[in-house]
């Protein structure tokens, strides 16, 4: 003989039915379950998170991002192009600046020279100061890397370093040496900035051999 209790089957009874009237009460609770695995297991969280990407959407990330690191990289190297050519411009005058400061030294030794030619009665002072200023000039040069070429009267003339204005048909001196100089020439930092112009020795005689 079974013995109920209706009030028991009465609350069993409802719990049934608040069940069936409220599926998302346990769709919830799954969602629950399914955050705690993601947050226990990141890792295959993440993967499943990717492996829904779409290939595109993954291609159209990736080109943006080497879209940013070309931006970035063209930024910098304007940059550093810019901070290049400033840096050049500021060496470039410091340099000019003491090239000049040098040579106001020789401007003021040029004025002292012309007060005293005014009042000078012997001409070999007057020469004398002016071989001094030739000289302060020349050193200031040297300090900067320009030499004289060497262009002596009948030295072998050099195509690298002379410039032949003229040919001289001599035989007091050798075939292809220099017979006088027109002007001087110059190198810097041993380059060639201006040959020296001169006249050539042509020797009829081994001309003729």
């Amino acid at each position: 003989m079974r013995i109920f209790n209706k009030e028991g089957n009465k609350d069993s009874k409802e719990d049934t039915q608040a069940g069936a009237e409220n599926p998302d009460a346990r769709n919830s609770g799954s969602s629950a379950e399914e955050a705690n695995e993601a947050r226990d297991n990141p890792e295959e969280a993440s993967a499943s998170s990717e492996a829904e990407k779409s290939p595109e959407a993954m291609c159209q990330k990736e080109n943006q991002i080497l879209k940013d690191q070309l931006f970035r990289l063209a930024a910098d190297f304007d940059n550093f192009r810019k901070r290049t050519a400033r840096q050049m411009e500021e060496n470039r005058k410091a340099v000019l600046e003491q090239v000049l400061l040098d040579f106001l030294e020789v401007t003021d030794n040029f004025d002292r020279a012309l007060k005293s030619a005014e009042t000078a009665e012997d001409m070999s002072s007057i020469v004398s100061g002016i071989e001094q200023l030739s000289r302060q000039f020349f050193s200031i040069l040297e300090k900067y890397g320009l030499e004289k070429i060497k262009s002596e009267k009948a030295s072998e003339f050099d195509p690298h370093r002379h410039e032949a204005v003229q040919h001289i048909e001599t035989s007091e001196v050798p075939d292809n040496t220099i017979v006088e100089v027109y002007k001087a020439g110059y190198a810097l930092d041993s380059k060639v900035i201006r040959p020296a112009m001169v006249s050539v020795a042509r020797n009829p005689d081994e001309a003729e051999e």
